[in-house]
């Protein structure tokens, strides 16, 4: 915190109201085997049902209930049909990403569950493989076997799969995609009831012109999503200060500048014409002989002439 407030004392004193354990893994609490800090299942589901929100509220909670009809159902065929391992797909690349960072450790073995690693970087951690935990967190914190731990579990030569909680397994992800969301008739079939119809709600939107905004509205300095053909993600436009290319000022630029070009050092603007101008480089140019010199001509330095418009 000490470094943030150095440099800057703005963001250190933002997080001065707001507890650790929402914005720091150190504090992360270990029982929710995830350690992400971004809220991108909110987001995502916000951007889907982006095409119902201008909705009324049963079409768009039929149009939300259909949605998630479809989206269950795919997820149980890709995992039916396509995933045929132990893991998740996704589990398998962070683990295989996590083997290739092996090399870089050095295993000392205590006993059969115990281990010390030690890494190239200068770090040094312990490593149980009964309890599941290392020193640097990572482990317990998502539940896949961070590199240390993959380095003590190869040392045993066990498999790294069975060190993975059973979150990630695709039994589990079938387990938890198994229950659909059954189909229902359309609204001239429902049982009629003895309640009061519900009144439609007012869409007039007085004080207000033009269509209803759907975009989520962004705080400052945050990144617009808006993504164009070869182009990466955009950013806002800063504000600079545009610096005249005629007088070298800033704060205005040349096509909207009114000094003039002699003004710019405070010296007066000269009378001297186009024709007197190219009669003096003439004569400089010419030799005692009376031969001019083209070349001296065209390089001829007239920095100091300034013409009138």
């Amino acid at each position: 915190m000490n470094e943030l407030k150095s440099l800057s004392e703005g963001a250190w004193e933002w997080f001065q109201n707001k507890p650790p354990t929402q914005w720091s893994k150190t504090f992360f609490s270990e029982k929710s085997t995830c350690d992400m800090l971004l809220n991108n299942v909110c987001e995502s589901f916000n951007s889907n049902i982006l095409a119902a929100r201008d909705k009324s509220i049963i079409t768009m909670l039929e149009w939300i209930r259909e949605h998630l009809v479809k989206r269950l159902q795919k997820n149980r065929d890709r995992a039916n049909a396509k995933w045929k391992g132990k893991l998740c797909p996704r589990i398998n690349k962070i683990l295989d990403r996590n083997m290739e960072k092996v090399s870089d450790c050095i295993p000392i073995k205590s006993n059969s569950i115990h281990y010390q690693v030690r890494c190239f970087d200068g770090g040094q951690y312990t490593v149980d493989l009964q309890q599941k935990t290392c020193t640097c967190r990572a482990w317990q914190l998502c539940g896949i076997p961070c590199t240390h731990a993959v380095c003590a579990i190869l040392g045993e030569n066990m498999d790294t799969e069975d060190f993975v909680h059973q979150c990630y397994s695709v039994d589990m992800y079938k387990e938890a995609y198994k229950y659909p969301i059954f189909g229902i008739s359309y609204d001239a079939l429902w049982s009629p009831t003895l309640y009061i119809p519900p009144l439609p709600p007012n869409f007039g939107r007085k004080g207000t012109k033009g269509r209803a905004q759907t975009k989520r509205r962004k705080e400052d300095g945050e990144k617009d999503n808006k993504q164009k053909k070869g182009k990466g993600t955009n950013l806002r436009r800063q504000q600079r200060t545009v610096t005249c290319k005629k007088c070298g000022t800033k704060g205005h630029n040349a096509k909207t500048c009114s000094n003039k070009r002699g003004d710019v050092d405070g010296s007066e603007p000269s009378n001297t014409t186009h024709d007197e101008a190219f009669a003096g480089t003439r004569a400089a140019a010419t030799d005692k002989k009376g031969v001019l010199n083209i070349h001296s001509i065209l390089f001829y330095p007239i920095t100091k002439v300034t013409f009138h418009r």
